[in-house]
């Protein structure tokens, strides 16, 4: 076993069969996801379009949604472009059947339009009327193991009321939108949604529209006619809102909007996965193409004695397709098994992959194997015609091999090129997301923990937090915030009570108790009566107090960070013009992913409106029994999940192109020891040493690598540099870039080392 391994023609076999198989599964997993983004909500029309809203701040910043200001719901409906608009409002609701909660259901609310548009039933069912309630067979199971009975009973949803439920819709699996419950807009939220339909400046209710055919429709144009102009205002409603529409085809693509709707998956994951997959594909045929070649030099004298008595290239070919039909058959049969077996995973991992059906994966094989036959054959087809035309007319002799060389070399040449490229990328990815996973964020974030109150417990979260705070010291408070939470809340700040139309800031602000900056560890820069403020903070004196981080101080230009605290600011939250007081200015920290900047943040001091419970223990667990609390780690993770997934099997799939690469060098290095085995044994007996050899008969494969793998590097650096692939708004530094290029040159010095030790071995072998 060991001589089969250590000879030119075993291990190339071995390495061909694994670069081939390698190749077509990373194919099938291309394919996979093809085939599943395709599939996703193509069963809609294309004429039907979301509409989504971007905010420009006058402060330079973005405030982006998937919903749209109820405002465009009447200047919409009155275009003649428009075949009919559909509104769409979820909620997150608490679901009581009998005894049975379900916590945390997605409602969603529907008018018929709606419905219709989204194409939640291909069996004709009329949308949900009032007090009527569909439910999506996934949610009924929840309930019950026969969905049927429940139609005519009644459920609970939170504080909107009883509902009769009256249908259970079996929802199509390539749908990417995918209520638990669907009830009327009519009847529930409507009459809210209309109180804002002279509101453009917020964002209130999903909304689609239909267009008629050879129709387009000019958003923009749409603002300018109908968004009101706000007196002294530094901005026009045109420079302000932007509207946007994606088909909704393009739904499930995740924009990183804090309200999306359904199943999302990053357009940038899928090209990482396309980028990865693609190029260990083409990994996989080069190994193969180098196996082979190193299998037929091999073969060199038998293929010079068929020459001679008169062979043809179509019998010498048809005898090497013979010869290597078993690497055909065990490629084929590991690749097909190791493909399914993966998928069950990648199918756990990425929730895009379960659309697939039996049918899909059938093609899928048939595909996989057609395309591993035209791999084999082409790339044998190839090989024997090269070494044909290379020794015909030649004579025989041991080192007739010397003329294929260049075989070799452009195999080394496309190897390590292409995986030179994949690792710079590959480690710079995972370092920056190693990066961004421990960046400081400015609370304790190991420390802090949080449960979403669920109904029950959110009558008196006070109780909870004061409970809590009695028996184990002050470690909890509660919050309308929760960490990594993707909603934001967004009010304008003004300095002069009467200018604040024409001083408008909007900042990031949420709702908590008194001591959220113990709990969350903030330090405290100043303070303006700390005490006296913080014991007024539900006194009915006109006054709102606020808590605010230090970049606060960077939306007013002449008001420094240590004078914040005696100023006079103001904003209205819906119910009229009120004073705001700063009691605490706080160091700053990040409400979600790290950016380039703090944003501004104000914490309004009211513990009535809090929904989430913070608490700052190192094991909280046995702090509070009724509920359920999570890390914020455990939130860090969630917000970086796919692409965590993605470069743990990116680099999974490097790792295995690495061992190829390593057999591929070994059987590379043993065919060029045995092309020069004369000249080898010849310098031995004239006294030459090992380096002598190694630099006579790998030199200039030793400049290959070092010169593919700088262009390589060369190209992995353009890619990253000029995001030719968008990677989540990653940025990359001069320490990504050191890093991977340690990377890769450490792996150029590791295969040199493989050549210098085959070489040893053969020179001690003489």
């Amino acid at each position: 076993m060991l001589t089969f391994l250590s000879s030119p023609k075993g291990l190339s076999s071995i390495t061909g069969i694994f670069s081939l198989s390698l190749g077509t599964i990373l194919l099938g997993v291309i394919i996979a996801f093809v085939f599943a983004d395709n599939r996703i909500n193509n069963g809609i029309t294309g004429n039907i379009y979301k509409i989504e809203t971007q905010f420009n701040l006058p402060n330079g910043e973005q405030v982006n949604s998937s919903q749209a200001p109820a405002a465009l719901i009447p200047a919409l409906s009155s275009l003649n472009e428009i075949k009919r608009v559909g509104i769409t409002h979820r909620e997150i609701i608490n679901v009581l059947h009998n005894t049975t909660e379900i916590k945390e259901a997605q409602v969603y609310a529907l008018d018929e339009a709606a419905f219709n548009m989204l194409s939640f039933s291909s069996n004709g069912i009329a949308a949900v009327e009032n007090n009527q309630v569909y439910l999506s067979s996934t949610f009924a199971r929840q309930l019950t193991n026969n969905p049927a009975s429940l139609i005519g009973q009644t459920l609970k949803l939170g504080k909107l009321g009883r509902f009769q439920i009256t249908q259970v819709i079996e929802l199509d699996e390539s749908l990417s939108i995918k209520p638990d419950l669907m009830i009327a807009f009519a009847s529930t939220f409507e009459p809210v949604i209309q109180s804002h339909y002279g509101n453009w400046y917020d964002t209130h209710v999903h909304l689609f529209v239909e267009l008629n055919n050879n129709t387009s429709l000019n958003l923009d144009q749409v603002v300018l006619e109908n968004a009101p102009q706000i007196p002294g205002a530094p901005f026009t409603p045109s420079s302000f809102i932007h509207l946007s529409k994606r088909p909704i085809s393009q739904l499930h693509y995740d924009l990183a909007l804090p309200d999306e709707l359904g199943t999302t998956f990053a357009k940038s994951s899928l090209y990482l996965i396309y980028g990865v997959c693609g190029f260990s594909f083409l990994l996989g045929c080069i190994g193969f193409f180098s196996a082979v070649s190193s299998v037929q030099i091999s073969h060199l004298e038998r293929i010079k004695t068929l020459l001679s008595i008169g062979g043809s290239y179509g019998q010498i070919t048809l005898s090497a397709l013979l010869d290597n039909k078993l690497s055909l058959l065990i490629a084929s049969v590991l690749s097909l098994s190791v493909f399914y077996f993966g998928m069950q995973f990648l199918s756990a991992e990425f929730p895009l992959l379960t659309i697939l059906s039996t049918a899909h994966m059938w093609i899928i094989s048939i595909c996989m194997l057609l395309l591993l036959a035209s791999m084999y054959i082409s790339i044998i087809c190839l090989v024997i015609r090269k070494i044909v035309a290379s020794q015909e007319d030649q004579t025989i002799s041991r080192s007739a091999g010397v003329s294929t060389i260049w075989m070799t070399q452009l195999t080394i040449v496309m190897q390590t090129l292409i995986t030179a490229l994949v690792m710079f990328v590959a480690v710079s990815v995972t370092y920056e997301l190693f990066s961004a996973k421990q960046a400081d964020y400015g609370y304790d974030i190991s420390r802090t923990h949080y449960a979403k109150l669920d109904g029950h417990n959110d009558r008196f979260p006070t109780h909870i937090r004061d409970n809590i705070n009695t028996n184990h010291g002050r470690v909890s408070e509660v919050s309308s915030w929760r960490p990594f939470d993707k909603s934001a809340n967004y009010i304008s700040v003004s300095t002069a009570q009467q200018k604040l139309d024409e001083q408008l800031t909007p900042v990031h602000y949420f709702f908590a108790g008194p001591t959220i900056s113990q709990v969350l560890a903030l330090e405290v820069i100043s303070s303006n009566q700390t005490t006296l403020a913080l014991d007024k903070v539900n006194n009915d004196d006109g006054k709102t107090r606020v808590i605010v981080t230090q970049a606060f101080s960077k939306l007013f230009d002449n008001i420094q960070v240590d004078q914040l605290i005696n100023h006079q600011f103001y904003a209205d939250f819906g119910e009229g013009l009120t004073n705001i007081e700063i009691v605490q200015v706080v160091s700053n920290f990040y409400l979600g992913k790290v950016k380039a900047d703090f944003d501004p943040i104000m914490i309004v001091l009211d513990d009535t409106k809090a929904n989430t419970l913070l608490v700052k223990h190192d094991s909280p667990a046995n702090l509070v029994s009724q509920l359920s609390l999570n890390s914020s780690e455990q939130a860090l993770d969630a917000e970086f999940s796919d692409l965590s997934k993605i470069v743990f099997y990116l680099l999974f799939v490097v790792i295995l192109n690495i061992v190829l690469i390593a057999m591929n060098t070994i059987a590379n290095s043993l065919v060029d020891a045995e092309r020069h085995s004369d000249s080898l044994h010849i310098m031995k007996q004239l006294g030459a040493d090992l380096t002598a050899i190694f630099s006579f008969i790998f030199k200039k494969n030793v400049y290959l690598y070092l010169a593919s793998s700088l262009i390589g590097v060369l190209l992995g650096y353009i890619i990253l540099y000029q995001q030719l692939i968008p990677l989540d708004h990653m940025q990359f530094s001069f320490y990504h870039y050191a890093l991977s290029l340690f990377v890769v040159a450490t792996l150029i010095a590791f295969i040199i080392s493989l050549n210098f030790g085959v070489i040893s071995k053969k020179y001690l072998s003489e």
